[in-house]
């Protein structure tokens, strides 16, 4: 006598119609997660346009200043060099103000003689980007050698006003908020 369980089993077999088993779908499962493993840190080093990097450098500066003024206790300073082409985070200068706007003759000269204690962060804008607008607490910094932005450590900063473009067809305005001391971005053109 002919169990139904085996008829079953022999006309599934007959028809020539197998299934997956377990261990094979594991095995794909796990290949796919392989392969996207090995494809999401390509996806991420994605190439940014020079006008969003060069901001996202800017915002990132002034994060790192902010936190740094925060965390030491101490004021620290974005210093924008090289007629905009590049920006670094530093200990601000004891007792510079005002008209110097924070950046000290000496604390330049040794930057650019690479003397001088190494800056936190630093980058290099790619040729291109360029500031066409430094205002810095209301005052045009845009003609001179250097610039300085201030966070302290209660969180406030100085005011900065600027426009920076590539090529000038982009335009980007980035502002700091003078109470909170965050960057903000916004496009111009």
């Amino acid at each position: 006598m002919k169990t139904r369980a085996g008829q079953h089993s022999r006309r599934w077999a007959a028809n020539g119609k197998g299934a997956f088993t377990l261990v094979e779908l594991l095995v794909a499962i796990a290949i796919g997660l392989i392969i996207l493993g090995l494809a999401v840190p390509t996806l991420r080093r994605t190439v940014r346009p020079p006008l969003a990097q060069a901001t996202h450098d800017f915002v990132e500066a002034c994060v790192e200043a902010r936190s740094r003024a925060i965390m030491e206790s101490r004021p620290m300073q974005i210093v924008i060099r090289d007629g905009g082409g590049e920006i670094a985070v530093e200990a601000a200068p004891e007792g510079v103000t005002g008209a110097t706007n924070g950046v000290s003759a000496v604390s330049y000269l040794q930057r650019a003689e690479g003397d001088g204690p190494a800056p936190y962060f630093a980058k290099r804008f790619e040729d291109g980007v360029a500031f066409e607008a430094i205002v810095v607490n209301q005052r045009n910094f845009m003609d001179a050698r250097a610039a300085a932005v201030r966070f302290f450590p209660n969180g406030t900063a100085d005011q900065f006003d600027g426009v920076m473009s590539w090529r000038h067809a982009e335009a980007r305005r980035l502002t700091v908020e003078v109470m909170t001391g965050i960057a903000d971005v916004e496009s111009v053109r």
